[in-house]
């Protein structure tokens, strides 16, 4: 079993930099969505993901960010991403993801928070696989989906049978 999630992390400056080591997806997106959970508890509220090592992303990852977001920003914090160039951020920016947090294709404002600091030559640690249970993996993915419908009406409609399927499959006895 893969205990790596892809996601590393160091604090520098008070802001949490995160690394994305291949894909961004249903997968570790429970990963992604526990560590900021857990980071907000110990009292940090801003975070920076850096996509510069990122290979793609799924919509479950990106509404997994939406959701990550809005946990930082009742917190009075803010997530902002790095290095969304290409895909990446054609993605982000084709879903109304920029209207909810910062989305740069290079790393200036970034560096800007940490004081000019980057991850890039600092170890790391990993951000362990979070151990859920396929439900949980569902309504990660439910809640995911959900927030990027709530976005736009083009997003509605595009993950509207995302939508009704992963409800089905979590809420089985409420959609009968």
């Amino acid at each position: 079993m893969n205990t790596s999630s892809g996601i590393s992390a160091v604090l520098l400056d008070g802001v949490v930099w995160m690394n994305l080591d291949g894909r961004g997806s249903f997968q570790n997106s429970p990963d992604l969505k526990d560590f900021v959970k857990r980071g907000v508890r110990q009292g940090r509220n801003r975070f920076i993901l850096d996509l510069q090592r990122c290979q793609g992303l799924d919509s479950t990852f990106m509404g997994t960010l939406s959701c990550v977001s809005g946990m930082l920003e009742d917190a009075e914090g803010w997530l902002h991403v790095a290095n969304a160039v290409g895909r990446n951020g054609e993605l982000l920016r084709g879903l109304g993801l920029d209207q909810v947090f910062l989305v740069e294709d290079g790393m200036e404002q970034a560096q800007r928070e940490t004081h000019g600091a980057t991850a890039e030559y600092i170890t790391c640690w990993d951000v362990p696989r979070k151990d859920c249970s396929k439900i949980e993996q569902r309504e990660v993915c439910l809640d995911a989906h959900v927030a990027l419908a709530d976005l736009d009406p083009a997003n509605a409609n595009k993950f509207r049978d995302v939508i009704s399927l992963m409800r089905r499959e979590v809420h089985p006895a409420a959609v009968r």
